[in-house]
């Protein structure tokens, strides 16, 4: 699938493979565990989760970690461990829902995620993980509700005004998809997701101009060249919103 399609589909692949051990946070000149290197950060709170796994902060950090590594099963068999020790931990609950969004199991995660925001109402990265999953189970108007709730705590975050601008493209809502993209990109932190998924949507709206010379930002121009053909191929195809809908992976929303 050409990759600015994919601009709607989580990226990589889980892996199979733990963390690697000699990764040394402390070597990185930052705290342990905390490094922004997910290998580096499993490596540590793998180290910790075998001393002591029963301890909720350290099954949490190191879900944290395997998720961010994309290793969605292993993430899942220790946090699903977790949410039976520690039922009422806002942090493993939250970490458990994103796991399960992240791994397309959307309807385990809504109602994991429905206890975390009770438990900690004033995260809204776990409003935002709902959002993903109602996006995941075609419940877009639900979606964008929580999007809109998580920009109440987190008002005009970037990945959160991306998730509701692909969910509003999903809806149909082109123009109102549109507007909300322009609002992440206009965000100087905001990074190529939301420029590439603003390029989608002018790309569907039929600005092709506009889209190429978005992608162009991130993309080869032989790859946008494709991108652009692909899109144009979907314009004249009945049932293109069923399609999106249809694609081969849940959207590529932003969970953080």
């Amino acid at each position: 699938m050409p990759v600015l399609a994919s601009a709607l589909l989580l990226g990589a692949c889980a892996t199979s493979e733990g963390p690697q051990s000699t990764v040394n946070p402390a070597s990185l000149g930052v705290s342990a565990g905390e490094s922004g290197n997910p290998i580096a950060d499993a490596a540590y709170w793998g180290g910790q989760y075998e001393q002591n796994p029963g301890d909720a902060e350290t099954a949490a950090k190191y879900g944290e970690a395997l998720r961010q590594l994309k290793s969605f099963e292993q993430a899942m068999t220790v946090l699903s461990v977790a949410a039976r020790q520690h039922p009422d931990h806002a942090g493993i609950m939250a970490e458990y829902g994103k796991v399960l969004v992240a791994a397309g199991q959307s309807e385990k995660a809504i109602p994991v995620l429905v206890k975390a925001a009770t438990l900690n109402p004033s995260d809204w990265r776990v409003l935002t993980a709902q959002g993903v999953a109602y996006d995941q189970q075609g419940q877009h108007a639900e979606a964008q509700m929580k999007y809109r709730s998580a920009l109440k705590l987190a008002p005009d975050h970037p990945s959160i005004l991306t998730n509701l601008g692909l969910s509003e493209a999903l809806a149909g809502e082109l123009v109102e998809a549109e507007q909300t993209l322009r609002g992440a990109v206009s965000n100087p932190s905001a990074g190529a997701k939301a420029r590439q998924n603003l390029a989608l949507v002018l790309g569907l709206k039929g600005e092709f101009d506009e889209a190429a010379r978005l992608a162009k930002a991130d993309l080869p121009p032989a790859v946008v060249n494709n991108n652009i053909d692909y899109i144009r191929s979907m314009l004249v195809q009945p049932a293109l919103w069923k399609q999106m809908e249809q694609l081969d992976a849940p959207i590529d929303t932003q969970i953080q």
